[in-house]
């Protein structure tokens, strides 16, 4: 296109152009004299019609080449995201529209950041506060596995300062800070109705933010955990 653009402008293009007026006019006027005014502007009509007949076809043969361009790296793309394992890789708005469509969620979470919010806008937006919320005045049902360490009682606090209206919804299940060992957040969604929908870890870091959606066997696992926990600490849970 710059090329393009450059030809145009450039000194050559416009001598070209020039010849090509002159060349022009001096045709008309010759066909003007063999065949008359109305044959050329018969002619003209019909140039000027096929013309733009041929430039439609050439806009719609280039929109399918270009379709079919498109559809084939996009069909390379794709291979590649599965070949490297990157299609469980979601973004935090993905989490938002599931946790939007569940009706129970279970999070297993040594900080409950996303449930209350991060200072570091570079980790994430802070979209899940607001759903948890939206969640919690829909009447969904909310259990969180946390540690019991101080920490995690200054976040409850926190969160019964922005939900106090919801309480009654959620469930606090406090594990014993040496025997909490997930290092990331988990959260399993509809894990205690007849069917466990999904299951998504997060993986943030300095400069990123990762959700993986978990596989179906990944998914049963990390709720029979949380089963367990209710039942082992049933004796800890508010």
């Amino acid at each position: 296109m710059h090329s393009i653009q450059n030809f145009i402008k450039s000194p050559v293009a416009i001598i070209l152009l020039t010849l090509l007026t002159f060349i022009s006019a001096f045709l008309l006027d010759f066909l003007e004299e063999r065949i008359g005014v109305v044959d050329v502007i018969i002619g003209g009509i019909s140039t000027l019609f096929i013309t733009i007949i041929a430039m439609l076809l050439f806009a719609i043969f280039s929109r399918i080449q270009i379709k079919e361009d498109y559809d084939e790296r996009y069909k390379v793309l794709e291979a590649f995201i599965k070949a490297q394992g990157l299609g469980a890789i979601i973004s935090e708005q993905a989490v938002v529209e599931i946790e939007k469509n569940a009706d129970s969620i279970w999070v297993f979470t040594y900080n409950m950041s996303n449930d209350i919010g991060v200072k570091d806008a570079k980790l994430q937006e802070n979209k899940i506060v607001d759903v948890v919320s939206k969640n919690l005045k829909d009447g969904k049902q909310y259990t969180y596995f946390v540690p019991d360490s101080t920490k995690i009682h200054g976040a409850i606090k926190r969160f019964k300062e922005i939900n106090k209206d919801y309480m009654k919804q959620v469930t606090f299940c406090m594990i014993p800070e040496k025997e909490f060992h997930f290092i990331s957040e988990v959260v399993v969604y509809n894990a205690d109705t007849d069917k466990i929908d999904q299951a998504i870890q997060w993986f943030p870091n300095n400069n990123m933010n990762y959700f993986i959606k978990l596989d179906e066997n990944h998914t049963l696992h990390i709720s029979g955990i949380g089963t367990k926990l209710l039942n082992e600490y049933s004796d800890n849970i508010t």
